[in-house]
Order: C-alpha cells, then structure tokens, then sequence
C-alpha cells in the first residue's frame, strides 16, 4: 500500500470513530466538530510528513489550508465575542 492511501485511510478512520464520541459527549456545534477534525488532519499529516520528502512537498499544501481554515474559525470566534 502506498503511503498516500495509507494517510488517506488514517484521516477517514480517525475522523469515522471522533464522530461517534463527539455526539455522544452531546456536541452539536459544527464548529467544534469541524475544529477537531482539522487539529487531528493535522496531527496525522504532521506525522506523515517525516516519513518521506516526497511526502513533505505534497503534503505541506494540505497543511497550510488546514491550518488557514481553523485560523478562520478562531478568528470569526475571537470577533463574535469581541461585538
């Protein structure tokens, strides 16, 4: 198995078994399911991204929208609470 698939079946089963656990701790904001399912892409490209320097190139992109988006959602938090 390549280690693309790899990382692709890792994110789907992290994210399969976080929604169960998020719904039965009673959370029904969608921002904070779509908060921790960016924190634990992230983690998991993190870790993939030391596997390989191929890896790292293509994986660095993946990383930055990540990233970008839940700045997104801090940032539209931090402004609700602001006005």
């Amino acid at each position: 198995m390549r280690i693309y698939n790899n990382y692709i079946l890792t994110v789907a089963l992290l994210l399969l078994v976080t929604t169960p656990i998020l719904v039965a701790m009673g959370q029904n904001s969608l921002e904070v399911f779509y908060t921790v399912f960016i924190i634990e892409a992230l983690v998991v490209t993190e870790l993939y991204v030391y596997l390989s320097g191929k890896v790292r190139r293509q994986l660095n992109l993946v990383s930055v929208i990540l990233f970008g988006n839940f700045s997104l959602i801090v940032l539209a938090n931090i402004v609700k609470l602001l006005v």
